[in-house]
C-alpha cells in the first residue's frame, strides 16, 4: 500500500519502510522529528529530495488528483470543512467532490453523525463548535470517504475520552475491512493499543518500525509481576529473575522477557505454593522511547 524507499527531505534522512493493506501504522515523535514531513510525503503534498514514495503502486505527487475517494487525508491545520459551513453543507459539498452516490452517501453520513454524536449541530457553523465537537465532525469527513488508505494527522487531538474510543472503533471496523491506516499522534499510549506496527522517528532517522511486542523485547524487556500467595513464598534462585521484593505474602518480580516469560514464571511458583492473584505491568511506550535515546 505505502512504500518508502530511502527518502530524505527537509530533516528526513534515508527513511525505507514498508506498509502493507490493511495495516495500522502509529508513527510517533517528538516535535521536529520529521512525522509532518513524512505524512505530506505519502500525501503527495511534498517531493522528495531524494528517493521514492509509492502509494497504492503510484507516484502521490503525480496522481494526487487521481486517487479519488481511494485516499483520505486529514492534517492538523488543514480543513476538511470550511469554518462557514456547517457539517451537513461541508459533507455535502465532500460528497459533490468525490461523486459519492447520494443513497450511500446519507446512510453513511446518518451513522457517523449519530456514532459521533454531532447529529444535534449539524446545521452550526464550524467557527461556533467547540474544538472537540468540530473534531468529531472533521473525523466523519475523513471517514465518509470510505478510502483504500486514511492518512490521519493527531486526530485524537482534542477529543474526550468517548470520542477517543468510538475513534478507535472507527478505525479498528474499517481496517477489519482492509483500510490502511498511518496515524500520527502525541498520546504514545493509545497508539500501542490501537496499532498494528509503530514507527518511531528521532531527528529525521527512523529508529524503529515494527510490532509493540519487538519493540518491547528490544529496548525495554523488564517486567514487573506483582503475586499474592496463599502459602509459603517459593524459592526463585535457579530463575532469572532481575530483582524482587517481598512484603508479608506478596512480592513483586521484576524480570526479562527475553529470558523467561510471565507463563512460565508462573508456573515455577504455581509448583511450590498457591496463588491467589496475579498482576503484570509493562513499562509504557514513553519509557522505551526514553530509553533508546
Amino acid at each position: 500500500m505505502i512504500n518508502i524507499e530511502n527518502v530524505s527531505k527537509f530533516i528526513l534522512s534515508d527513511i525505507s519502510l514498508s506498509i502493507p493493506k490493511g495495516c495500522v501504522v502509529g508513527l510517533i515523535g517528538a516535535t521536529g522529528s520529521g512525522k509532518t514531513t513524512l505524512v505530506k510525503l505519502v500525501s503527495g503534498l511534498l517531493l522528495p529530495e531524494s528517493g521514492r514514495v509509492s502509494v497504492m503502486c503510484k507516484n502521490p505527487v503525480t496522481n494526487r488528483g487521481r486517487y479519488g475517494s481511494k485516499l483520505s487525508v486529514f492534517l492538523t491545520g488543514v480543513p476538511l470543512i470550511e469554518n462557514e459551513d456547517s457539517a451537513l453543507v461541508g459533507m455535502d459539498m465532500i460528497r459533490n467532490i468525490y461523486a459519492i452516490p447520494r443513497d450511500k452517501f446519507e446512510k453513511d453520513y446518518a451513522e457517523l453523525s449519530k456514532r459521533l454524536g454531532f447529529e444535534n449541530y449539524e446545521n452550526e457553523k464550524l467557527k461556533n463548535l467547540s474544538t472537540g465537537q468540530r473534531r468529531r465532525v472533521e473525523l466523519a469527513a475523513a471517514f465518509i470517504l470510505n478510502a483504500d488508505l486514511m492518512i490521519l494527522d493527531e486526530p485524537d487531538v482534542g477529543l474526550d475520552e468517548e470520542g477517543k474510543m468510538i475513534f478507535e472503533e472507527l478505525v479498528r471496523e474499517r481496517a477489519k475491512s482492509g483500510t490502511t491506516f498511518l496515524i500520527t499522534s502525541h498520546n504514545l499510549t493509545e497508539v500501542s493499543n490501537l496499532c498494528d506496527r509503530i514507527a518511531i522517528l528521532s531527528d529525521g532517522e527512523l529508529t524503529f518500525y515494527g510490532s509493540e511486542r519487538v519493540l518491547r523485547s528490544q529496548h525495554l524487556p523488564v517486567n514487573t509481576m506483582t503475586v499474592v500467595f496463599d502459602g509459603p513464598i517459593p524459592s526463585i534462585d535457579d530463575l532469572p529473575i532481575v530483582r524482587y521484593k517481598i512484603e508479608g505474602n506478596n512480592a513483586a518480580y521484576d524480570y526479562n522477557s527475553k529470558y523467561i516469560t510471565a507463563a512460565e514464571l508462573i508456573n515455577v511458583l504455581m509448583k511450590q505454593t498457591r496463588i491467589l492473584d496475579v498482576k503484570i505491568k509493562k513499562p509504557d511506550l514513553e519509557e522505551i522511547i526514553i530509553n533508546m535515546k
